[in-house]
């Protein structure tokens, strides 16, 4: 048995090397194999959302009016109650976490007066703003801001004929936060919470055709006020 094991193995030893000496490689002689093509870069997932350089947005809610004086009376700041808001803006990102811009922001409040008065009162801002944001991806899109600006409040009533109206502006100042949810890759909603405070000395005051001025501790005004308000952002520009 030992034999014929010795004598196969002997025979086996010869056929590869007759077979070498033919011109024919075994394959162990053969180059390995090509290693296989590397796989794709994994695509970019939809909900990323990278930021984009410009935003605009339309904004619109409620807004609380806050009176500086304590003056009481048809027409004055004491009868304004809550109101609507509308305004917008732009905002350019110099990165993905810092953005420059400028709104503006318009409030008409419900002024109580007598049934046969028509009465308005009305707040502004316009400004510029400062933004710090939270993420440079992602669904959400947390901020604050701070900005400067002009800010000017306005009421007046008219009953019995007799028009009495009162303006005041100042330079004012503004903070807020909100948070966008992109729906899709150009726009973004959300609500935001703002406060805007004017810095007001003096109200100008006109019955009819006389006018006089007094300080806003007399005669009352539209100091400051905090709106709620959804905003719709449209993102443009590149990606960052």
């Amino acid at each position: 048995m030992r034999r014929k094991a010795l004598g196969l193995a002997f025979a086996f030893f010869a056929w590869g090397s007759s077979a070498l000496a033919d011109g024919q490689a075994s394959f162990l002689d053969s180059p390995p194999p090509l290693p296989a093509p590397r796989a794709p870069e994994p695509a970019r997932e939809g909900d990323e959302y990278a930021r984009k350089s410009w935003e605009a947005f339309p904004e619109a809610g409620f807004a609380a009016p806050f009176c500086r004086g304590a003056s009481f009376g048809s027409g004055l700041c004491g009868d304004t109650g809550n109101g609507t808001v509308l305004g917008g803006g732009t905002v350019y990102r110099v990165s993905p976490y810092v953005g420059l811009g400028a709104v503006a922001s318009f409030a008409s409040f419900h002024l109580d007066a007598p049934p046969a008065a028509s009465s308005f009162s009305r707040a502004s801002f316009i400004g510029f703003v400062v933004r710090g944001y939270f993420s440079e991806r992602g669904a959400l899109d947390p901020y604050v801001e701070t900005g400067l600006g002009r800010g000017a409040a306005e009421m007046g009533a008219t009953n019995g004929g007799v028009d009495v109206r009162s303006e005041s502006a100042g330079p004012a100042a503004m903070a807020g936060a909100g948070i966008d949810f992109w729906v899709a890759p150009y726009l973004e909603l959300g609500p935001a919470f703002s406060y805007r405070w004017t810095w007001l000395t003096d109200v100008r005051t006109c019955a009819g055709g006389a006018c006089s001025t007094a300080s806003v501790a007399d005669r009352g005004a539209v100091g400051s006020y905090a709106s709620l308000t959804f905003v719709a952002t449209l993102a443009l520009g590149h990606e960052m």
